[in-house]
Order: C-alpha cells, then sequence, then structure tokens
C-alpha cells in the first residue's frame, strides 16, 4: 500500500526534498547537493538516504512529483540541440529580425539576443497561406524537400517547420513534416502548429524552437530521472512540475518539453501561494533565493498570476506560464568590483561546484553566502543542520580580497555584498509591482530557499511591504510545491472576431461555443490520457483582446453564459472593466477585438495537509551571537527554530536556525509563530 508522496526540486546547487507519510502526517525535508554533471544522480542521493536515515521504503512511494531547471539552464547555457529551420519562403530572418526594438531602452548599444537557430540554417520553402487561412500559394513538395535535404547537410540534430499563418490550417506544416521524416529518416522534425498554434509568426516561431531546442537535454534527464526511481524500486508514476504551475507526467513532457521550462521555479511559487493561503494570506510576493538565482512572482486569491509574454533567455514564451521574474542574486553570485570601483552582485554564480569560498570545494570568489558568513547571520558549524560545516577562515579570506578594492574593512565590504545584492531585488520589485499593478502594502513578502529568509525582511522594509512570511521548511519549499500541484493544461486558438462599441449585442457571441467547445474536447482528451488519479476537471475559458489598432491584448475571463446570442455586449464590458484595472482608462466608444480563445484545464490533487503546533512556553535563545548589520556590530540572540511554539515572539535582532535556512529578524521588527508553525515578521510600530 502506498504510504508516502514524495516531491522533488532540483536546483543548481541543492536538491530538495519533502516527503508527506500519509500514515502519521509527518513532513520530512531532505537536502542533498546537486550533481550539475547528472543531476539524476542527486536523486538517486536523496533516496538512498531517506531510506538509510528515515526508514523510508522506496516500494510505499505512491505519488512522485518534482521539479526542475534542466530546459531554462539548456536555453541559459545555450547548450541545447543543434537545429535547422525550414520557413516560407522570404521569411528566412524571422529569428533575426526579432521585434526590432532595443532590449534595453537605456542602452543605445544594446544588441538583441542571438537567435537559437542561426540564418546559415534556415531554408524557405515555397508555399504560402492567407490569414484566413485559405491558400495562396501551393506547397511547392519537390522545393521542399530539397531544403530539408540541403539542412540535413548541416549535420542538424533536429528540424523546426513554422510556416506563414499555420495557426489557422497546419495542413502545409504537416505535409513538410512528412517529406522531411521519409527524406532523412530518424531525424526528429517538429511542428508549430504542435506546440502552440497562436498567431504572431516570430513567437511561435521562437517558442517551436525553443521546444526542439531543449528536447534533448530534457529527455535525457527525464530518462535518468525515471530509471533512477526504478533502480531504488519506487512503483510510483513520476510527474513534473509545468511552467503554467500544474503538473503532467514523466511520459508526456517529451512531447512538450517546452511547457517544462520553468518547472523549478513554478514549483516554489505554488507551494507559497499553498502554505500562504492556508494561514490567510491569500495575497502574497514570494521570493525564492536559492543558489544562483532570486525568483519574484505575485499570487493574488491564492492563485499565482500567469502571463504569456514573458521572456525567458532573450526568447519570447507566449504559452501560459507562471510569472516568475528571475536575477542573478543567490547565494552563489560573485562579489565584484567595476572599473570605476562599485561593488556589484551577480549575475554570475560559482553554483554547486566549486561554489562559495566558505564551501572549501576550491572557490575562492567572494559570494553572497560568504558574506553572509562574515556578517554573523550564519553558524559555520550548523549549516545544512550541521551536514555541511562552513569553513569561516575561507570565507573571511575571500571578503578580505574583495574589500581590500573598495577600502573598507571586511565586516563593512560583506554587508555592501549584502546591501548590493538586496538593491538588485529591489530594482527588479519595482518593475514587477508596476507591471502587475499592486500595491506592496496589501501583499506580504514569502521568503523561501535557502537565502530567501536571511534577506526577505531587509529587502521588505525597502520596498515597503509590512509583514515577512517565513514557512516552516522553507529550505523545501519548491518541494512541497511539487507535491501540491494540481493538473493543469492550456489550450488556446486564434480566431480575429471584432465587437462594435455601438452595437455589441449584434454580435453572436454563440457563435464562439463552437471553437471554444473544441479546445476543451482536445483538453479532455489529454486529460485521459495524462490525468491518472486526478479529481474532476473544471475548465475556465477565457478571450485575449484588444482594442482595435492596438498591438498586444490583455486576457479576460468569460462567462460560459456569455457564450450565446446578446453575449458579445457582456463580453465588451468585461474587457472595458480589465482594460481599466490594467491600464487606469477604458474607451467605451472603441471598437476591440477578440484575437485568442483559452481554456485552462485544472484537474485537482490531494493536498498535504498542513500540521497546526501546539502552544510553547516563552522562548529562550540558544546563545546570541555577534552580526554586524545597518553599519555597526550588534549581539543577537539565536534560537532554534523547532523549539518555537505557536504564539512565540521574537524581538529583533534575532537570528533563528534549522537546518534547511536561517532566518535573519533585524532590530526594529518582531516576529510571531502562527498556528501552523511558519513565522511572520513585522517592523515595531
Amino acid at each position: 500500500m502506498a504510504r508516502f508522496w514524495l516531491g522533488i526540486d532540483i536546483g543548481g546547487t541543492f536538491t530538495d526534498f519533502a516527503v508527506f507519510d500519509t500514515g502519521t502526517g509527518e513532513l520530512l525535508g531532505l537536502k542533498v547537493p546537486s550533481t550539475p554533471s547528472d543531476f539524476a544522480e542527486a536523486v538517486r542521493t536523496g533516496l538512498r538516504r531517506l531510506a538509510d536515515e528515515h526508514g523510508i521504503d522506496p516500494g510505499q512511494i505512491g505519488a512522485v512529483v518534482h521539479g526542475t531547471t534542466i530546459a531554462v539552464n539548456t536555453l541559459i547555457q545555450r547548450t541545447g540541440a543543434r537545429l535547422g529551420l525550414l520557413v516560407t519562403e522570404g521569411f528566412r530572418d524571422v529569428l533575426e529580425l526579432q521585434r526590432l526594438r532595443l532590449p534595453n531602452p537605456f542602452d543605445l548599444h544594446g544588441a538583441r539576443p542571438l537567435p537559437l537557430v542561426p540564418r546559415a540554417r534556415v531554408a524557405e520553402v515555397r508555399e504560402r497561406r492567407r490569414a484566413d487561412g485559405t491558400v495562396d500559394t501551393p506547397l511547392d513538395e519537390a522545393n521542399a524537400e530539397a531544403a530539408v535535404r540541403r539542412l540535413a547537410g548541416h549535420e542538424v540534430e533536429g528540424l523546426v517547420v513554422s510556416l506563414l499563418h499555420a495557426y489557422r490550417d497546419p495542413a502545409h506544416e504537416r505535409r513538410v513534416r512528412a517529406i522531411a521524416e521519409r527524406a532523412v529518416p530518424g531525424l526528429p522534425v517538429s511542428t508549430s502548429s504542435e506546440v502552440w498554434p497562436q498567431a504572431r509568426e516570430y513567437e511561435r516561431t521562437a517558442l517551436a524552437v525553443l521546444d526542439a531546442y531543449v528536447q534533448p537535454q530534457v529527455r535525457r534527464y527525464l530518462t535518468g530521472f525515471a530509471e533512477a526511481l526504478t533502480a531504488r524500486g519506487v512503483p510510483a508514476t513520476p510527474h513534473v512540475t509545468k511552467s503554467n504551475g500544474g503538473i503532467m507526467p514523466v511520459a508526456a513532457a517529451p512531447a512538450n518539453t517546452v511547457a517544462t521550462l520553468l518547472s523549478g521555479p513554478a514549483s516554489g511559487v505554488i507551494g507559497a501561494a499553498y502554505v500562504a493561503t492556508q494561514a490567510g494570506r491569500p495575497n502574497v510576493i514570494t521570493l525564492d533565493v536559492g543558489g544562483t538565482s532570486a525568483d519574484i512572482a505575485v499570487v493574488e486569491d491564492g492563485r499565482p498570476r500567469s502571463s504569456t509574454s514573458e521572456h525567458i533567455g532573450g526568447v519570447p514564451v507566449m504559452m501560459p506560464v507562471v510569472g516568475v521574474t528571475a536575477i542573478g542574486a543567490g547565494g552563489g553570485s560573485v562579489a565584484w568590483v567595476d572599473e570605476v570601483g562599485l561593488p556589484k552582485v551577480g549575475p554570475r554564480s560559482t553554483g554547486a561546484h566549486p561554489g562559495p569560498a566558505c564551501y572549501g570545494r576550491g572557490g575562492t570568489e567572494a559570494t553572497l553566502t560568504d558574506a553572509f558568513l562574515v556578517c554573523g547571520f550564519l553558524d559555520a558549524d550548523r549549516f545544512l543542520g550541521g551536514r555541511m560545516p562552513l569553513d569561516r577562515a575561507l570565507a573571511e579570506a575571500a571578503i578580505a580580497r574583495f574589500a581590500d578594492r573598495l577600502g573598507m574593512t571586511p565586516s563593512e565590504a560583506a554587508e555592501s555584498v549584502v546591501r548590493v545584492a538586496v538593491s538588485n531585488m529591489y530594482a527588479e520589485f519595482t518593475k514587477i509591482l508596476s507591471r502587475a499593478a499592486v500595491d506592496p502594502r496589501e501583499f506580504a513578502l514569502v521568503a523561501f530557499g535557502g537565502a530567501g529568509p536571511v534577506v526577505g525582511a531587509l529587502l521588505a522594509r525597502e520596498v515597503g511591504i509590512p509583514a515577512v512570511f517565513v514557512p516552516r521548511s522553507p529550505g523545501t519549499l519548491c518541494a512541497l510545491g511539487a507535491i501540491s500541484a494540481d493538473i493543469v493544461n492550456d489550450a488556446v486558438r486564434t480566431v480575429h472576431v471584432r465587437l462594435e462599441a455601438t452595437t455589441p449585442t449584434a454580435f453572436d457571441a454563440g457563435a464562439l461555443r463552437e471553437p471554444y467547445d473544441a479546445l476543451r474536447t482536445e483538453l479532455a482528451d489529454w486529460l485521459a490520457r495524462h490525468g491518472a488519479g486526478a479529481g474532476p476537471a473544471t475548465f475556465r475559458p477565457a478571450a485575449d483582446m484588444r482594442y482595435v489598432g492596438q498591438s498586444y491584448e490583455i486576457e479576460v475571463p468569460v462567462e460560459p453564459a456569455w457564450l450565446a446570442a446578446g453575449g458579445g455586449g457582456a463580453i465588451l464590458t468585461a474587457f472595458h472593466r480589465a482594460h481599466e484595472r490594467a491600464f487606469g482608462h477604458a474607451d467605451r466608444e472603441a471598437p476591440a477585438e477578440i484575437v485568442n480563445l483559452r481554456v485552462q484545464l485544472r484537474a485537482a490533487r490531494p493536498r498535504v495537509p498542513l500540521a497546526e503546533i501546539p502552544a510553547g512556553a516563552s522562548p529562550v535563545p540558544r546563545t546570541t551571537r555577534r552580526v554586524w548589520l545597518d553599519g555597526r556590530p550588534t549581539e543577537a540572540r539565536v534560537f532554534d527554530r523547532a523549539a518555537l511554539g505557536r504564539g512565540a515572539r521574537l524581538v529583533g535582532p534575532v537570528i533563528v536556525e534549522q537546518p534547511d535556512t536561517t532566518v535573519l529578524v533585524p532590530a526594529g521588527h518582531v516576529g510571531d509563530v502562527d498556528r501552523f508553525g511558519n513565522l511572520v515578521l513585522q517592523r515595531e510600530g
């Protein structure tokens, strides 16, 4: 009988495990160093330790869900497949031209990101389809076969077919794929209409290329992951978290690898949303600071905000994804001094190997973790519960070399590293808050990951967020999020339907019911194949809308009752309200148009129940430690997190230690423990 649920988060520095015992209700966390050369090796190590040290029988694990950063790391490091691209005649430069915008409006010399497929491996196919789906130029099959053979001569590892307006009718793309598979047997071939059939030639082509680009690495990793589970006798069907905040079976991932792009970061947001909502805080901003980056996202009403306009590694991703923004400010981020003598932190990271200097694995550069140690925030002997002692002398030596270039003392230089890292996060926060149109005073900050609880209060006081919410097990929250996610999938169809402001009821919204039903059927079929064990499915329809003449759309939820004669008025009113909420104004006299129809499927899975903790006596510090904070040394009381009962109150400066992280409560802050054992930090007064 299956007894355990296992969540795994595979990060660049550590691989985290969360195990829920359905028999006892206990939730166990474990962290092991990641193994970048073979990430599945860390999974094998973790499973072995769970069995040897905690008595968890792999044969009793009935659910396995994991998040991974394989796809996004492949993109960022540009280590994906060598591809060829087939496009409509005249569109060879679709990836080169991109959107002709400055990547950074403040840098007039900034260059656009290099495409994943260089122009030399892009071939044109003689064919053309009009925007309404009708054929303008029939497909020249001989020309297509010649183009395929020409690209095959470049020793490509795969082909991508992205033809003009294929989202309307994919027949030409499918025929070119068949020609390619016949001409070059065994060569993987994918089409843009299969990956994501939505208008916008550049974005659709870039997404199809991205899917094929990361596919070999993701498939190789997923195969190793599944084999690691099988070798340890785990009977559960493995699942992987998706960029949209849901999960899918590992067996379904090779056909849609791009959906795993933000798998790891999405797991953290799911977990943060779940624990915060259970504690009565449905509106939060999440801060996940790991070894290589700080990931930020907005959660409203317990649901992470999604986006269809994210750019990851310079590539646009127009599929729905959890709106996570990552910046290079993690525990392994390197501190350096620029040419004018200013201290900088990141984006370069030392990663898991060699890691920060204090890890003692050969790293010599000062990092944020070294700064934490020199400032006194970390206990060198109790890092990871004492399993991984840190070398303070190596950290001090690295910080001293950094301090010499700035003319500072080591303590001052260490705090400058922390301040710069927090400033980097603050700069990104202001952008996110502006885009999301949210007031930080109405949100709490959920700080998690190995380093998030260290800097959470420092960042919140800069941004103006009144409360910092530190979950009970922040270091393994991403792994908990993985086993707290539902099965989610999305479908889209481009329609281009105009609604006149003067006669909105004249539009027969019932004509939209057929394409909506087709999308729903598509998703229901997918769930039948990949949704074993899920609860009843719900389908949420929406429409991407804009005023006629605008370039981009906003998503508007659509009620099923509106899909009838006369429902156009309700749809148009909903769009005006959504536009006003997003941009502060609406033009109710202007015509609008529906560009895309969307449906999201959600099938609920069992949640990990959060156990309440008993009230405890007044907390007693384990010791005191000298820390350097706010420009001066001070004595901070040190508490063990496990000794804090419900209702405990801590007055800063305080350090709270636990095996998976350390919480910093600065002077002027208080920390209260709620009924679930979460620690809530607030400024006094």
